[in-house]
């Protein structure tokens, strides 16, 4: 992928994973960064310091996504990147006592808005001989662990959503990659929203090692301008474990549910409210 010069929407782009995208495709010479979030004044922000586009964006809507293409036209020209990034998680990290309602918002962000992203988008690159399509879906598709059911069930389904695009129009120049991360230094792990990027993350924790969005995002790039595979998995541990997934499926329910019973009785998981955030809860 050559991403001088291209067009890039990045959601979810205020802070976090986001925002360190919209930083990196700015820095590498994109004619133009659409910056959108459901926080619009902090993505006018990183907009205005990156010298993009800020958009207010309520991805759960499919004719906010279908606006936000439409102002990414009029200003820069035909979409090549559609980072679909924004997310956020259930409440709690476990039980059974979501209601339809919960269900359904989760549902429309984390899983849906790839729906919305592709139907405004991937018409008009498969006019142009190609496209690319960056979803941020987490390490919680590959390897349940210690995420909400909600959360979980969406990510699932946004990688099966991906794999259908990648089978489906790849021979055609659409290409997806999925951004699978594990523990990210964003919102959850009390970054501030006007971190400057310098700051270092916290120690490593039950989830393991936790990484700079900056850092994750210049793989991001470099998989993108590289062979663009389909899975970009920043952390060992993840591609460990979906290895040992796939070898033995039974043998790895065993022994994560084992793990999740001593991360629950020696330190409690604490996920964020369960309001749309600024970046991916991963």
């Amino acid at each position: 992928m050559e991403l001088r010069d291209a067009v890039v929407i990045v959601t979810g782009g205020a802070s976090g994973i986001g925002r360190a995208l919209a930083e990196a495709f700015a820095a590498r010479g994109a004619r133009g960064v659409v910056v959108a979030d459901l926080d619009g004044e902090w993505a006018e922000r990183v907009a205005a310091r990156i010298g993009g586009l800020g958009v207010r964006c309520d991805v759960g809507d499919p004719a906010q996504i279908r606006a936000l293409v439409d102002v990414a036209v009029a200003t820069y020209g035909p979409v090549d990147v559609f980072c679909s990034n924004a997310g956020y998680s259930d409440p709690a990290p476990g039980g059974l006592d979501g209601s339809p309602d919960d269900y359904r918002r989760i549902t429309d962000v984390n899983l849906l808005a790839h729906v919305w992203a592709a139907q405004a988008v991937v018409p008009s690159m498969l006019e142009r001989g190609g496209g690319y399509l960056l979803q941020t879906i987490s390490s919680a598709a590959l390897i349940t662990g210690p995420s909400a059911p909600g959360y979980t069930l969406t990510k699932h389904g946004a990688l099966g959503y991906a794999e259908w695009l990648a089978l489906n129009y790849g021979e055609r120049g659409l290409r997806v990659s999925c951004l699978c991360p594990n523990a990210v230094y964003t919102g959850m792990f009390g970054r501030p929203m006007d971190s400057d990027g310098s700051d270092a993350p916290p120690p490593n924790g039950p989830l393991g090692e936790v990484l700079l969005p900056e850092d994750v995002a210049a793989q991001v790039l470099a998989a993108m301008e590289g062979d663009e595979p389909f899975l970009i998995t920043p952390h060992e541990r993840v591609r460990e474990s979906f290895r040992r997934k796939a070898e033995d499926y039974d043998g790895w329910i065993v022994r994560t549910r084992a793990r999740l019973a001593r991360m629950r009785a020696q330190a409690p998981i604490e996920m964020p409210p369960s309001t749309v955030t600024t970046e991916p809860v991963t």
